[in-house]
């Protein structure tokens, strides 16, 4: 299976719930701030700001690297359109991403950087 399949661009801004699945149980998600988010619940916060604008959730791979059962995807994303309150939404980065294939054959996130190399300020 290629990790592709069951990255950010096959999921719709439906809800952080829909990513759970695809999150392994030791991953990370960097914060916009630069910030190593570790607790889940706080992750899934994270996401959910995002996703709940309803929007479609556009991606891009560039590269996809695997070794064995981990792999890395640099991949260009966005949202964009308008959001529950009327207001022109435009989010988006270049994310490198880091996935470990699990014994059923799914690739979940370990280290989700939505931001990539960007250069980010310290909340």
């Amino acid at each position: 299976m290629n990790p592709s399949v069951n990255t950010p661009s096959t999921i719709k801004s439906s809800g952080a719930a829909v990513r759970g699945p695809t999150t392994a149980p030791d991953a990370v998600l960097i914060a916009k701030d630069g910030r190593t988010i570790t607790d889940h619940t706080e992750i899934a916060a994270e996401l959910e700001r995002d996703l709940k604008l309803g929007l479609p959730l556009e991606a891009k791979a560039r590269h996809v690297f695997v070794a064995g059962d981990i792999a890395q995807i640099v991949l260009d994303w966005s949202i964009d359109g308008t959001g529950p309150d009327g207001k022109h939404v435009h989010l988006g980065g270049s994310a490198s991403d880091i996935l470990r294939r699990g014994a059923d054959g799914f690739w979940r996130y370990i280290i989700d950087n939505s931001q990539g190399t960007a250069v980010r300020q310290s909340a």
